[in-house]
């Protein structure tokens, strides 16, 4: 079953950010976008912002490690992919339509987590389990390893 998440940039009144459609939970997510920023990235989460939201505005069936190069959707069985290998809906075998989701039109039925990549660091927020809005937001900063626990509040949701 997938996971969906967002990953998105604040906005002065909430967020503005792309669906992302497989691995959305924290035990994934995180320590992607971690290693991305610190890796990846080198820090600077204006560029990691272009390429994760603004290079690619259909959004993405999934993310991984190997941001270089080309980047887009391949059809199962056609070429060979690896897991590191992001791929999005509007790019390769894919030509979706741009799609952004912000705070006033996310759905907490359909979008389980949003990843908000501030300057800080990550802001996490879960979906109220009934449906209504989003649970108040773990702060995990840039700073963090890749392979350190999770906060409590995000083990046990």
């Amino acid at each position: 079953m997938s996971m969906r998440s967002i990953i998105a940039r604040p906005t002065p009144d909430g967020f503005a950010g792309r669906y992302v459609h497989h691995d959305g939970q924290p035990t994934a997510r995180v320590p992607l976008l971690l290693t991305l920023y610190r890796d990846s990235f080198g820090a600077d989460l204006e560029a990691m912002n272009r390429l994760l939201l603004d290079r690619h505005p259909a959004g993405w069936s999934s993310l991984g490690l190997e941001v270089t190069g080309d980047i887009g959707f391949t059809e199962p069985g056609t070429a060979p992919r690896t897991l590191r290998a992001p791929q999005c809906y509007c790019h390769g075998d894919r030509c979706e339509e741009p799609q952004l989701l912000t705070h006033t039109d996310a759905d907490p039925l359909w979008h389980w987590w949003v990843y908000l990549m501030t300057p800080q660091g990550l802001e996490v927020r879960p979906a109220n389990p009934r449906g209504t809005g989003w649970l108040p937001p773990v702060h995990i900063p840039w700073t963090t390893h890749p392979d350190a626990p999770l906060p409590f509040a995000l083990r046990h949701r």
